[in-house]
C-alpha cells in the first residue's frame, strides 16, 4: 500500500518530530512525505487531502508537528484494519500545561471532555485490548484511509463554533470527528499507539 504522512505546520516542524517520522516502521508499504506550511490547521489539512488523492495513496497518516511517534506506531494502526486510527499523547490545557489526560475522548460524551488518561490506556493495553473505539480526539497522529475522505462532505476539517462545546469552540480536528460520525464511520485509538508530545520538553505516554 502507498501511505502519505503529512505535517500541518505553520511554521516548522519540531526535530525530535521529524526524526520520529524519519525512524518508522515502514511495514512494507511504500512511505511518502509532505508538509503544509503558513495555513491554519483546518487549511493545512484539507490540502494534505487533495495532495493525498492527487497521489492516489490508500492511506493518510497525518502527524502534528509537535508530536513524536513510537517507530511501531504505524504497523501496529494498520494491523486494526479500520477507517479511522488515532494514537493518542499527552494533552495540554489551556495554559499550555499537561493535564494527565490523552487526545483521545471516551465513547458516548459529545462534548469531548471525558478523556482517557495514560493509565486508564495502559490498563486496557496490558489486558490484550488493543482496539478501542472512541468517540473521537486529536489529529495529531491519524491514520485514516482515504475512502473516508470520500464518504464525508467538503470541507473535511473546519473550525465551528458550539457555544456548549470546549469553551464555544469545536476545533478542526473535532470537526472531522463529527463528520465521521454523522456518516456512521466508527473512530478507533490503539492502546499501542501513545505518542510523545512537546512543551520544551517531550512529554511521552506510557
Amino acid at each position: 500500500m502507498n501511505i502519505l504522512i503529512a505535517v500541518p505546520t505553520f511554521e516548522n516542524i519540531y526535530p525530535d518530530t521529524f526524526k520520529s517520522i524519519y525512524d518508522l516502521d515502514p511495514a512494507g508499504h511504500k512511505l511518502f512525505f509532505e508538509f503544509v506550511r503558513g495555513y491554519d490547521c483546518a487549511t493545512a489539512r484539507n490540502n494534505i487531502v487533495f495532495k493525498a488523492q492527487d497521489m492516489d495513496v490508500d492511506y493518510v497518516l497525518m502527524v502534528d508537528n509537535d508530536v513524536v511517534l513510537p517507530g511501531d506506531v504505524l504497523r501496529n494502526m494498520l494491523e486494526l484494519q479500520v477507517d479511522v486510527c488515532l494514537g493518542y499523547y499527552a494533552h495540554r490545557g489551556p495554559k499550555n500545561e499537561f493535564t494527565g489526560t490523552t487526545s483521545v475522548c471516551k465513547l458516548g460524551e459529545f462534548n469531548y471532555t471525558w478523556q482517557y488518561t495514560d493509565k486508564e490506556l495502559k490498563e486496557l493495553r496490558e489486558k490484550g485490548l488493543h482496539k478501542l473505539q472512541i468517540h473521537g480526539g486529536g489529529m495529531g497522529c491519524a491514520l485514516i484511509k482515504m475512502d473516508v475522505f470520500r464518504r464525508i462532505p467538503y470541507p473535511w476539517y473546519d473550525w465551528v463554533n458550539y457555544h456548549d462545546v470546549n469553551h464555544g469552540m469545536l476545533s478542526e480536528d473535532l470537526y472531522f470527528c463529527e463528520g465521521c460520525r454523522k456518516a456512521d464511520i466508527p473512530i478507533y485509538t490503539d492502546t499501542r499507539a501513545g505518542c510523545g508530545h512537546m512543551l520544551r520538553r517531550i512529554q511521552f505516554m506510557e
